[in-house]
């Protein structure tokens, strides 16, 4: 089975490059991008399997990200697990009923990640 691709949408770097490194070590290949326009384009161009998007950005951010893709037919169906480090039950809630499948308060741990990741791309192993 060929490899999935995941794409990590985060302003910071020093969120990206841990994501990046835990998800790599699994054999995910790995697309960044550094703010909403960015990371739009990188959909459109290659149709990642994840989208691992942060909610605060400038020029664009992840809210705005969300609503593009689940007005445009083609992305909508990419899984987004939204990165965020606010902790308010609605708002979680509603960027669930916007179209994301989960979503991963900040800061992680490698364990949450490769849970929530495996979860969204239906590779969890329940018989383990």
């Amino acid at each position: 089975m060929p490899a999935k691709t995941i794409l990590i949408v985060d302003d910071m770097l020093t969120l990206r490059q841990p994501a990046r490194f835990i998800l790599e070590r699994e054999g995910y290949l790995i697309e960044e991008a550094g703010d909403g326009q960015e990371a739009l384009q990188k959909i459109a161009q290659s149709y990642p399997d994840l989208v691992l998007l942060d909610l605060m950005m400038p020029t664009m951010n992840g809210v705005e990200v969300l609503r593009h893709m689940q007005a445009d037919a083609a992305l909508r169906d990419i899984p987004i697990i939204v990165l965020t480090a606010v902790v308010s039950e609605w708002q979680m809630s509603r960027y669930i009923r916007m179209g994301a499948v989960d979503y991963i308060l900040k800061p992680f741990t490698a364990a949450t990640l490769l849970d929530r990741v495996r979860c969204a791309l239906r590779e969890d192993n329940l018989a383990a």
